[in-house]
Formats: C-alpha cells, structure tokens, sequence
C-alpha cells in the first residue's frame, strides 16, 4: 500500500510540474490517478525554458578543394564535425579535392551552440590539421566555406521546433 501512495503523490507532483489544468486538492488518497486525469488537459506554461531555442538540425560535408597535406603526395582527407555531444567523421578520401557529401541527421537540437568543423591529413604517425572552424547555426538552409589549408564546403538545414520562430528558434513573441 505505501508503493502505491508514493507512486501516486509522485505521479501528482510531476504532473503539477509541467502543468495541468487540475486542481491538487481535488485529490485524495486512495484516488485512481489514471480514472482522475482522464481527458485533463496538458497546459504548456513553461515552454519558454523547456522548449526555448530547440530545432531540427542535418548538416551535409560537401567537399574539401585544394587541400595541400604533404605537399608531394595527395592528402588522405577525412573530415570531422562537432555539434553539443555529437561527433561524426568522414570516410578518408585520397585526394586534394575530396567529395563526402556526408549527411547527418542530428533530429532535436539546441540551435545556440556552434558547429565546428575540421579537415584533416590522416598519416601514420601524426595526423596533419588543414581547416578548422566554428559556425553559428541560424534557421533555415544554408551554405559556408571554411577556410585554411584549402577550404571545406558544408550545408545544413536548421529548422525550428513548433511555436519557434527567428534565426535562433526562440518562443515568439
């Protein structure tokens, strides 16, 4: 009996923390929950910090053109991208002017943090940084080029989460 009154009072108190249009006092113990909550409705009153600056993120890694790693020989190309706790890499590419065309699709993101993207000369003993740069991502479909030791061509697509709106998908006003 005791698991069911605190299960009960923990499902209430989370239920009173994101919001619904019921009144605690209507509850008492021994109630059924399930049978009380049927049909209430959800009220969202904390979107602004919840919800704030969220969007749908997929960045594509174009290409690299004029890479110069060796300098005698072609570069062993890979390209690395960082986003919040997500990492990926390319496959590497034997060449100067290597085509990934590498899609990722990172789903729900927080659209404030920067995007940061490097190319590298892989070697066998230490590998060589060519490029590297960070990007902050507005909303819609976009194209840059980051420059260094040759240039790395990236797109993305940032699209904001419902009832978000701006170059950073906050709560409108």
């Amino acid at each position: 009996m005791q698991s069911y009154l605190t299960s009960g009072f923990l499902l209430l108190s989370l239920l009173l923390q994101i919001g619904t249009q019921c009144d605690a006092a209507a509850f008492a113990p021994g109630d059924n929950l399930v049978e009380t909550l049927q049909g209430v409705e959800m009220v969202d009153s904390d979107l602004s910090t919840r919800r704030n600056m969220m969007g749908t993120l997929s960045v594509v890694i174009i290409r690299a053109l004029g890479l110069n790693g060796d300098g005698l020989m072609q570069t062993n190309a890979v390209a690395r991208m960082w986003y919040s706790s997500f990492y990926y890499q390319t496959n590497e590419i034997k060449s100067d002017n290597p085509t990934w065309n590498a899609v990722y699709n990172l789903g729900v993101v927080e659209t404030h943090l920067p995007l940061k993207v490097e190319v590298w000369d892989k070697d066998v003993g230490k590998d060589d940084l060519l490029i590297s740069c960070t990007k902050y991502l507005t909303q819609g479909m976009h194209t840059f080029t980051c420059s260094g030791n040759g240039q790395v061509e990236v797109k993305y697509s940032l699209v904001c989460e419902p009832g978000l709106t701006g170059n950073q998908c906050q709560v409108g006003k």
